[in-house]
């Protein structure tokens, strides 16, 4: 049994990251970090709440750390897994520069720690589909591709932290980030 500590528990903690966790037999959710609510406690009684990734990373028995956070903390709290020694899934993307991203790579090798990053459309249909024509060769060479996603909303919404102007926010890098993933696999 490995058991996952889960860091960040707004819509992707609570909507994929927790219940993926709480489904797939061999993995337990042990501990989750949720600094505001307290809703995590009343959906998953049996795994530890706490408010930091120290206290999480002070339960010696996890030892895979999902970081489902605002993108811009994800090279932080995944370097802090790193050094602690754990493995680590972290929510797309994974960083918001190539800088940060390669110096994570290389810790996770210096450590001997797995480190690999969720995409979980890759599991839709649509993606599947397109995987299965392009390796089956049905469509011969493929010269142009293009893909989208149909949202769309005139006003911002109040406070949220994915349409900040901040590095790593906006609709590329939480949406956009599945085509050209779509595009490269």
């Amino acid at each position: 049994m490995i058991d996952v500590g889960l860091v960040g528990f707004g819509f992707a903690g609570r909507v994929f990251h927790a219940p993926v966790i709480s489904a797939v037999p061999g993995l337990r959710l042990r501990a989750i970090v949720q600094r505001s609510a307290d809703d995590a406690k009343r959906l998953y009684p049996d795994a530890r709440i706490v408010k930091s990734i120290y206290d999480l990373l002070d339960i010696d028995e996890i030892k895979l750390v999902v970081v489902a956070t605002p993108n811009t903390s994800h090279y932080e709290l995944t370097k802090q897994a790193l050094l602690a020694r754990r493995d680590v899934v972290v929510d797309k993307p994974f960083t918001t520069t190539l800088k940060e991203a390669a110096e994570l790579v290389d810790l996770a090798k210096q450590r001997g720690r797995l480190l690999t990053v969720y995409q979980n459309l890759r599991s839709n249909g649509d993606f599947r589909t397109i995987r299965r024509l392009v390796e089956s060769g049905r469509l011969g060479r493929i010269a142009s591709y293009e893909a989208h996603f149909d949202r769309y909303r005139l006003q911002m919404r109040p406070g949220a932290w994915r349409e900040k102007p901040d590095p790593g926010s906006g609709v590329f890098f939480d949406l956009g980030v599945h085509l050209i993933d779509q595009a490269m696999s």
